[in-house]
């Protein structure tokens, strides 16, 4: 995967705070009660609707979850596309936050609860913070090696390697060897998140 160009960043999140502000009054929501079902400081929330802040990818995976959407709809107007859709590879934006970039493949919704993405992880990165979020997630490493540590237990991974969990189980991923870890990054989500869980 390519590094991003220096004007790519903005296209890929542009109308990202109007469109999370239009999914929360949608479903009747003040910014408060977001804020809190996705574990942020309302602060935080008015940035990032008001597009003075750039949130990381798992700070969006958490207002993904709390809107009970899937993350690539926090990327597009665009309703759900038809039963074949083809994305060419320089049409596909990359976000570029942390030393994490992440080209999503499923823009569109073709398949309810399913998203996939291709990531590249930067050696010099503090690696990503420790998640949790509904459903299960699939890892597949094309190049590099990627360290990825659970609540119990770590497992480093090599090119043609795989781990699966339960996205529930918090997770935290570093490269390691002092080159960039590229991986395919495919998850199915919950799409009505048990309410009272952590």
């Amino acid at each position: 995967m390519s590094e991003p160009p220096g004007g790519a960043r903005a296209p890929a999140l542009a109308g990202l705070g109007d469109r999370i502000r239009r999914l929360r009054l949608a479903r009747g929501l003040e910014q408060d009660e977001l804020a809190a079902r996705a574990e942020l400081d309302r602060e935080q929330l008015v940035g990032i609707e008001q597009g003075g802040t750039t949130p990381t990818l798992d700070v969006l995976a958490q207002v993904a979850g709390a809107l009970d959407v899937e993350l690539p709809r926090l990327f597009t107007d665009a309703e759900p596309g038809p039963a074949v859709m083809v994305l060419r590879g320089n049409e596909v934006p990359t976000v570029d936050t942390d030393g994490m970039a992440v080209q999503v493949l499923t823009p569109r919704a073709v398949v309810p609860g399913l998203y996939a993405a291709r990531c590249r992880l930067s050696p010099t990165s503090a690696g990503v913070r420790p998640v949790r979020h509904e459903g299960h997630d699939w890892l597949y490493v094309l190049s590099g090696q990627l360290h990825v540590d659970f609540e119990q237990g770590a497992t480093t991974l090599r090119a043609g390697d795989s781990v699966s969990f339960s996205a529930r189980v918090p997770h935290r991923l570093s490269a390691l060897g002092g080159v960039p870890a590229e991986f395919l990054a495919v998850g199915a989500a919950l799409l009505a998140p048990p309410r009272g869980e952590d």
